[in-house]
């Protein structure tokens, strides 16, 4: 008892040195006491005077709640007949659950307002046990004079952090509360132990899918210095991948993997892509499966030097006969020897690859079939590359649906210019169309006609029993070009271009936050829904920076999910009133006559992106 009376004096006259004289004055105060010290002085917060604030806005119903709720009623059992209580805390710092297991402390805990909805960052009140064990990541008590406020001198609170199961973030913190002269040790050890049940409460919370898939990341990452990511609901890195690969590497690999996920045939990969920075990194994929539900996809990462025979190349759909010898069309000019030196357009590589392959199969006279969702930009790529690897050559682009017997009489016999014909959307080719093609590439095999042929078709449709099946043997070579959600890190280009072409009169930017809104946002539309949201964007602010208001309603549900009418309406009305009250879910809910944790529940439905 001697010991800890005087402990207390000494901490007590070592915060009075520190207020006094600064850092010298801290000596002998625990290491993470004295540093949040420090910032809480660096931080601008007054030692004398009590300031909190409270938020209207938190969610007493969250995830964190629902999975800390059992964790707290077993510890409130168990600490019955101790006068304490138990709090936890949200990722914001902010209060969002408090339970007493004595009155006698509680009334006193709410004259300093240690209540649902406030907030006790470190820089708002000082050193406590919310705020600091935020800043540290690690359990914390601060008993008595280890408070920065004087209004908190009275008080002892333990707090440790609760970890997310899969990214190793802090989610919220567990706090247990007291006055000063009955804390004991014993407290630190319970709220330890409390906090990591929670942790665990909310990994069984995930999806069988989810577990499925941190599963699968913990087997790959028992091997010795591999670099591991899985890629699903989360993304998960180790630490050998964080230390090999920079965020923006990281950012590429993921885009890339979740690629590789939603291409057709086995569930295994290799795929080797080159970085920005110059190096390459060689991919090995294999999807996880939780019964017939891909639950995502772990990959082991390995760097190489940038050896593009070592790209693998894109595999073609196993209903199309992949490339084994390139076609070697005699009528059609020779280029130079080999093609010129392919910079890449983006930072994907995914697309990239898909511009590589199909440049050196149009120089090497192939005919091409690229595969893609509509809106994906197949036949513009295709045109771009065929001009950059055969600039003196013509391209023509024709609807198969529109195709007939006399659509290329003007190509077989003696041309002036070599050309290729690019079939626009061959599922919609009609028998006749097929009959015209099948004679223009007899022609071509003949040398009677001095064009290439290359084609577009919708992914969805190589299963089908539509006409064009029967073109497909004239075909040596399968591109694949990827949905404008696999390519997150080029949308700032794409959406430069977009402008410019839709708006060459003016110099429009994007501000931070509609960025951010489009490169979260799946575009299912691909770059024609994008040039239609620009446009509308465009109406709505005539002159200065797009603002993510000026972006339509639909852009803030990053669900994949279809909405009924009824649905998107309301979706909709909600993130009209979400950005006309600057985000405020209290005032949007009052607004819109439904109570705050409907709206919350909305906003998960909806997956609402808030800026």
């Amino acid at each position: 008892m001697v010991d800890r009376e005087y402990q207390r004096l000494r901490i007590a006259a070592a915060r009075a040195d520190f207020l006094e004289y600064g850092t010298a004055g801290a000596a002998g105060v625990p290491p993470v006491v004295a540093a949040s010290w420090e910032r809480s002085q660096s931080a601008g917060v007054d030692a004398g005077r009590y300031r909190v604030k409270y938020h209207e806005d938190f969610d007493s119903d969250s995830r964190l709640a629902r999975c800390a709720l059992p964790v707290i009623d077993r510890l409130t059992e168990d600490m019955s007949d101790v006068p304490v209580t138990i709090a936890l805390a949200d990722a914001q710092a902010r209060i969002v659950h408090r339970r007493d297991c004595s009155t006698a402390v509680g009334r006193l805990l709410d004259r300093i307002d240690f209540l649902p909805g406030f907030s006790f960052e470190e820089d708002n009140v000082g050193t406590n046990g919310i705020g600091t064990v935020f800043e540290s990541g690690i359990p914390t008590s601060v008993v008595g004079s280890e408070h920065f406020n004087e209004s908190l001198v009275p008080f002892a609170c333990t707090g440790a952090p609760i970890h997310h199961p899969i990214t190793g973030r802090i989610e919220g913190v567990l706090d247990v509360s007291l006055l000063s002269e009955t804390w004991t040790p014993l407290i630190y050890a319970l709220v330890k132990t409390a906090a990591a049940d929670i942790g665990r409460n909310l990994l069984l919370d995930r999806s069988q899918a989810q577990r499925a898939l941190f599963e699968s990341f913990i087997k790959a990452d028992k091997r010795p210095r591999q670099a591991v990511m899985a890629v699903g609901g989360s993304v998960i890195v180790n630490q050998r991948a964080q230390s090999l690969f920079t965020p923006d590497e990281q950012l590429t690999i993921h885009q890339h993997a979740r690629y590789i996920m939603s291409e057709p045939g086995d569930d295994r990969a290799v795929d080797s892509i080159p970085l920005r920075s110059g190096r390459s990194v060689r991919i090995r994929a294999t999807r996880i499966l939780c019964g017939q539900q891909v639950a995502g996809i772990v990959v082991l990462l390995d760097e190489e030097s940038n050896d593009q025979d070592r790209i693998r190349k894109t595999p073609a759909h196993p209903h199309i006969t992949p490339i084994t010898k390139l076609a070697e069309g005699p009528a059609y000019p020779a280029g130079p020897e080999k093609p010129p030196l392919l910079i890449a357009d983006g930072n994907s590589p995914a697309w990239n690859k898909a511009c590589t392959d199909a440049a050196t199969a149009l120089f090497k006279q192939a005919t091409v079939l690229v595969l893609g969702e509509p809106g994906t930009g197949k036949t513009t790529m295709l045109a771009e590359q065929h001009r950059r690897v055969r600039p003196l050559d013509r391209t023509i682009s024709i609807d198969a649906e529109h195709i007939t017997k006399e659509s290329f009489a003007g190509y077989v016999g003696a041309s002036a210019n070599a050309t290729l014909i690019v079939l626009r959307d061959l599922e919609s080719i009609t028998r006749e169309g097929v009959d015209a093609i099948t004679q223009l590439f007899d022609a071509i095999a003949k040398g009677d006609a001095n064009c290439a042929v290359a084609a577009t078709l919708s992914e969805s449709s190589v299963e089908s029993t539509l006409p064009f099946r029967d073109l497909l043997s004239y075909f040596d070579q399968t591109v694949r070009v990827p949905p404008l959600r696999f390519r997150v890190s080029d949308l700032p280009q794409i959406v430069a271009r977009l402008l410019k072409e839709t708006a060459p009169e003016r110099r429009t930017r994007v501000s931070p936050a509609a960025s951010r809104l489009i490169s979260a946002f799946p575009w299912p539309g691909n770059i024609p829904q994008l040039r239609g949201a620009l446009i509308s964007a465009l109406r709505k602010r005539p002159v200065g920076e797009i603002q993510a208001e000026d972006l339509p309603s639909s852009c803030r549900t990053i669900s994949p999910r279809t909405l009924t009418t009824l649905e998107a309406a309301e979706r909709d009305a909600i993130a009209n009133a979400l950005s006309e009250y600057g985000g405020n879910r209290v005032k949007a809910a009052t607004a819109l006559g439904m109570s705050r944790s409907s709206l919350y529940r909305k906003l998960k439905s909806y997956a609402i992106a808030e800026t």
